[in-house]
């Protein structure tokens, strides 16, 4: 399929493709940067343009020299870019904090279970890989006052 033909298509898919596509007398620069812009005007969904983003970017193999002359021909969407990606990072890092977080007071929590009421049964150690971190939190303030893992997790009768 001829990627001319696509270049300025509204067609999400056809401008995430491009790459994909046959180039013929069209720079592979050029093809990067409308599967880009594409992207941009099409999908404005952050999570899914992150996700777009790199389909477009293994598909397209850019080398180091078509790199420069991407951030040279196109400096406003390399620019955007860039900074889209840069946030997706910020997010990623984020995330895995707050999930190393959670799974910091999941492992604490459980030593602390262990450590007071006997090893763990099965269904302990489930609840406990289900849980929120605002389960975890009430759980972790219950272990010090609590007689039983019932009174724990606040199912006491």
């Amino acid at each position: 399929m001829p990627a001319a033909q696509w270049l300025d298509s509204g067609n999400l898919v056809a401008r995430l493709n491009l790459p994909n596509m046959d180039g013929g007398a069209v720079d592979r620069v050029d093809v990067y940067a409308s599967a880009v812009r594409g992207l941009l005007e099409l999908e404005a969904d952050g999570a899914r343009q992150a996700k777009y983003l790199d389909f477009i970017d293994i598909y397209a193999r850019l080398t180091e020299n078509e790199e420069h002359r991407y951030r040279r021909w196109y400096p406003e969407e390399a620019d955007i870019v860039t900074g889209f990606l840069q946030r997706a990072r910020d997010e990623g890092i984020e995330q895995g904090m707050r999930e190393g977080r959670a799974e910091g007071e999941r492992a604490v929590l459980a030593r602390l279970l262990r450590r007071r009421f006997g090893p763990l049964r099965g269904e302990t150690a489930e609840r406990l890989r289900r849980a929120t971190e605002a389960d975890l939190e009430a759980w972790a303030d219950n272990v010090l006052d609590a007689g039983t893992l019932d009174e724990v997790f606040g199912t006491a009768r």
